[in-house]
């Protein structure tokens, strides 16, 4: 869900440490070409540069301002990466050109994720590695809520996915694999957020934005401002109550593309 602030939002949250565990496990390794699809401020794409150092670590977001901004994050940390602003289902890259290709929680927002899949397979060589993770149950899965609090956010939730946001992608990405023709196929699950007992502290400031770019969404699609502000609000302190449970799981599906 875009904003002017989406790609500070997306810094403050990636975990560097959980980022590079997640990047070794599926097989990224030193002297690769690596490119990270739908790479926001750049965050995960400088730990690849350093998985992958003295291969090559590229990103590519849609968004100008996120590709500047993780230019800039890059450059002050001394981190040797190059930042590409463009369409992931048109890539300016040549076939075969990397070992390695990844995205992360950028499905979830395509209109035609399967045509990114291509591409992404597209830009990589026989042999070479296509990663994506995304999560379930995104956004859907609170309890318990009041039922005139529920059927709200279930509206809003309705709205949101007929604009393409999609809170259950990490269940289709299996098939959307299989179908591609992508070989030797894993597959991975694991938490992703649990709250039990109302939300962390540390997580506030990334809900509230998260929670204000969908109201944002909402009042663009309906015009209905004060409505969809007052969901955003009861939702933050539903968020804070101490018998709040929520959860959503990361998927992640690796597959290896065939030799030609």
């Amino acid at each position: 869900m875009e904003s002017e602030r989406e790609g500070a939002r997306l810094e403050g949250k990636t975990d560097a440490a959980e980022a590079q565990r997640q990047l070794r496990a599926v097989g990224l390794c030193e002297g690769m070409c690596a490119l990270d699809v739908g790479c926001g401020s750049g965050a995960v794409a400088r730990v690849m540069a350093h998985l992958a150092a003295p291969g090559r670590a590229v990103g590519l977001d849609v968004s100008d301002l996120r590709a500047a901004l993780a230019r800039t994050l890059a450059e002050k940390a001394g981190i040797v990466a190059e930042f590409v602003a463009g369409d992931a289902a048109r890539m300016p890259f040549a076939d075969g050109e990397f070992d390695f290709t990844w995205s992360r929680f950028l499905f979830e927002y395509l209109p035609d994720r399967r045509a990114v899949l291509a591409e992404m397979q597209r830009v990589t060589r026989p042999g070479g590695v296509v990663v994506v993770a995304d999560l379930d149950g995104q956004l859907s899965s609170f309890y318990p809520l009041e039922p005139g609090l529920a059927a709200e956010w279930e509206t809003g939730l309705a709205l949101i996915r007929r604009g393409g946001f999609d809170s259950e992608v990490g269940r289709k990405l299996y098939g959307d694999f299989l179908a591609a023709g992508l070989e030797q196929l894993s597959v991975t699950i694991q938490p992703h957020q649990v709250y039990a007992g109302g939300l962390p502290e540390r997580d506030r400031a990334n809900w509230t934005e998260k929670l204000t770019t969908a109201c944002a969404r909402l009042v663009a699609v309906t015009g209905e401002k004060p409505r969809w502000a007052a969901l955003r609000d009861r939702m933050l302190a539903r968020l804070a109550e101490p018998d709040l449970f929520y959860y959503s799981t990361l998927i992640t599906v690796r597959g290896v593309c065939p030799q030609r």
